[in-house]
């Protein structure tokens, strides 16, 4: 950010630097390392500020080169608060766009590989933990996997704030030398970055852009974690095969257990509450300046660190799972109760509301095939008008949302057939 800042002021020629100057500054920035940082440690603990201490260490190295001229620039009319937070943003902005976006494109992708596999594959729904209607593991796949995308999408290209305005935001140090042009100046630096400039603020930034930021990634967080817990569901229904890869039990030889989607929900639930917590609580500084919020910004990294792990926890699950189809379809033939909604509904096409009778007769112990049988006597139907053969019949639009949401997923990824890492698809969908 420091040696930025003198390449801006050069390029508008505020000020002259030695030629050469910028090169090694470059050449600085781009070597940092832990020789370097250590440096800058040692001194922070002699001077008992961060800022302070890569400002004297540049300046150091800079008389050491004989730049003596570019060294009287560094930090001129900035205060510390302008370095850290320019610095926090292009740090965000970098594992947004570097780490976080393509960890879960590829996520999103693999998953939606999966539904795509699944798109046809019968299985009972429950709602409230209790059988409800047909449905295909593919759709249900394809809803997580378009939620994520949408995550995505409100991720992907965040402009993250930027401010260059001194120890209090009145700009006076940097009208000291930059005079009129001072709000000009600051714009096109900041944008230059790649940042949004925000001009009104404290000697901090208005934390309203980054709590956003971290309110998208805990929700995406909570989001996640539904999908870790429906997955940790099948397996316990039963519809999970899970391949062997370690020991499960230290007693119990049998024993394989969904553990990457167990890991994951807990990351993701600590991501969540973390990261929420410092996006509320970064609304507030006393007065100009306080620092309690520098210390709650150092754990915004601890928070997308267990929010990728989370999400690399998934990927592994998925990599080391199969479904199994016999048993999905096996549990939806046992309840032939949940063909009741097509019932009733097959009904009205006759004309015939029979709703609250076949809810009475189901409460009463009786199946729904003999219940069929009655209300048909009595309507002049027969079975089958208004009873599908086969539960697999009543999957509505299952196949198709899933086909629909791979190919979504595919197209605003841009990411090619086999590219998430999910072994790729064949078929219609190539």
């Amino acid at each position: 950010m420091e040696v930025e800042y003198l390449r801006a002021l050069a390029e508008e020629r505020f000020v002259d630097l030695e030629p050469g100057a910028l090169t090694y500054l470059r050449g600085l920035a781009e070597g940092f390392g832990p020789e370097e940082a250590e440096e800058v440690k040692s001194i922070e603990a002699e001077v008992g500020h961060d800022v302070e201490a890569i400002v004297r260490f540049l300046k150091s190295r800079l008389r050491s080169n004989g730049f003596f001229n570019t060294s009287v620039w560094v930090h001129a009319g900035l205060t510390s608060e302008d370095v850290n937070s320019t610095a926090f943003s292009l740090s965000l902005k970098a594992v947004n766009e570097k780490v976080l976006v393509p960890e879960l494109e590829r996520f999103c992708a693999e998953l939606a590989e999966v539904a795509w596999r699944e798109r046809a594959t019968p299985m009972l729904a429950r709602t409230h933990g209790r059988p409800a209607v047909p449905t295909t593991l593919g759709r249900e796949l394809a809803y997580h996997a378009m939620r994520t995308l949408e995550w995505i999408e409100r991720l992907r290209g965040f402009r993250m704030p930027g401010k260059l305005s001194g120890a209090i935001g009145s700009y006076a140090g940097l009208r000291e030398f930059l005079g009129e042009r001072t709000l000009g100046f600051v714009e096109r630096f900041l944008r230059s970055l790649g940042l949004e400039p925000v001009l009104v603020t404290k000697q901090v930034l208005p934390a309203d852009r980054y709590s956003i930021y971290l309110h998208h990634l805990a929700s995406l967080s909570m989001a996640l974690t539904d999908l870790a817990r429906d997955l940790w569901l099948l397996s316990m229904l039963g519809y999970v095969e899970l391949r062997p890869t370690r020991v499960g039990s230290s007693t119990m030889p049998q024993k394989q257990n969904p553990v990457e989607a167990e890991n994951a929900e807990g990351n993701f639930e600590l991501a969540a509450n973390l990261l929420s917590f410092v996006a509320n609580r970064l609304q507030t500084t006393r007065l100009q300046r306080d620092l309690s919020d520098s210390t709650l910004r150092r754990n915004v990294a601890v928070g997308i660190a267990h929010l990728l792990i989370g999400v690399r926890q998934l990927r592994r699950f998925l990599g080391r799972v199969s479904f199994d189809a016999k048993a999905m379809e096996e549990d939806l033939r046992k309840h032939e109760e949940v063909l009741a909604e097509a019932v009733q509904l097959r009904f009205r096409r006759h004309g015939f509301d029979v709703i609250d009778e076949l809810r009475s007769m189901l409460s009463s112990g009786l199946s729904l095939r003999d219940a069929v049988g009655d209300l048909c006597r009595k309507y002049g139907l027969t079975p089958d008008q208004v009873m599908p053969s086969d539960p697999l019949e009543y999957t509505g639009l299952s196949v198709e949302i899933a086909e629909k949401v791979y190919r979504e997923v595919m197209r605003r990824t841009g990411l090619k057939v086999g590219e998430a890492g999910g072994g790729g698809v064949e078929g219609e969908a190539a």
